[in-house]
């Protein structure tokens, strides 16, 4: 399966590339993984910058999401036209802000279809903003307790409830998908992607995302 993927705040593609190496490997050689970068440069670079060789300039640290709408609004219609060119896709894969962002691209799917996208993979991932409202100026998050269930196709939610950064981000956005076709998998690392520090949680994260595929794969 092909998935696009969408790095987390103040890092950049390679870094996310680097940050899930383990995570890819386990899982085998029959996904294809495609990298974006944001476009938004970042003020500092994130903790995970730790995995670029050498030391990170601002240059090379961006996010996807901008202080301004009209940067937002660019966002939505820059990402469409990025799946349409680069595609097809089966899923998506984000990690914090990138899951966030990853998230909005398959409710603008659901609602207006262009990919067909299969499945998700979230990683420490926040609430997404809601692509009808990013489209009007306002920035206003998804929301279970007002919005309810958004997402019906199978997704994997990878979250930890620890750390000092973003504790229990993910959580919420597994609640807006359907119950039924989602894993989830809770770990202690913080707010990072599993890997080669723990055997533990990198192998109930690949299994996790492994059974979401079959999901994908078992509906056509």
């Amino acid at each position: 399966m092909r998935f696009l993927c969408f790095h987390g705040m103040g890092t950049n593609g390679y870094v996310f590339e680097r940050q899930t190496a383990t995570l890819r490997q386990a899982l085998g050689r029959t996904h294809e993984f495609v990298f974006l970068t944001g476009r938004v440069p970042s003020r500092a670079p994130g903790e995970a910058c730790e995995y670029i060789s050498s030391p990170p300039s601002e240059s090379v640290t961006y996010r996807f999401l901008g202080e301004d709408q009209e940067t937002n609004m660019a966002l939505l219609n820059d990402l469409v036209r990025s799946v349409l060119e680069l595609g097809p896709f089966d899923g998506v894969m984000g990690f914090s802000e990138g899951g966030a962002v990853a998230a909005s691209l398959l409710v603008e799917d659901s609602r207006r279809p262009f990919a067909r996208f299969r499945c998700g993979i979230f990683l420490s991932a926040a609430r997404p903003p809601d692509p009808d409202n990013i489209m009007t100026g306002s920035d206003r998050r998804l929301d279970f307790s007002t919005d309810g269930v958004v997402l019906n196709i199978p997704t994997a939610h990878i979250w930890s409830p620890s750390g000092d950064i973003c504790p229990g981000m993910g959580r919420k956005l597994a609640l807006l998908c359907n119950q039924t076709l989602r894993e989830e998998f809770v770990h202690l690392l913080g707010h990072q992607v599993p890997g080669p520090v723990s055997d533990e949680f990198l192998s109930g994260t690949i299994k996790a995302i492994e059974r979401t595929v079959e999901r994908a794969r078992a509906s056509g």
